[in-house]
């Protein structure tokens, strides 16, 4: 609590506070709601904005291994884009290649 106080916090963060406190890109905070480590506030539609509780994002900041699981979390995820991406299909469909089957 004295955190939240020193910080000035308001009781709800959007996506930009939040992914500050968090030390994360903005874009990284729909990643780990997608995999479950975050959960916003209520229960908003999918283009809603989200809010989450400053409370618990600063306990979230100050464990080491919730950071951790997270921080897997968006590697893996980036790794699987960027596998994705460079699959023989997508390459060939890059250049206008039919791929040999």
């Amino acid at each position: 609590m004295a955190t939240w106080a020193a910080k000035n916090l308001p009781a709800r963060l959007d996506v930009a506070a939040t992914s500050k406190l968090l030390g994360l890109a903005e874009n990284d905070i729909q990643i780990l709601m997608a995999v479950g480590k975050l959960t916003p506030l209520g229960d908003p539609a999918p283009n809603a904005p989200k809010w989450f509780a400053a409370v618990k994002m600063i306990r979230l900041a100050a464990d080491q291994d919730w950071l951790h699981k997270a921080t897997k979390e968006l590697s893996k995820y980036w790794r699987n884009k960027r596998e994705r991406r460079q699959t023989p299909e997508s390459t060939a469909r890059l250049w206008g290649v039919h791929p040999i089957v």
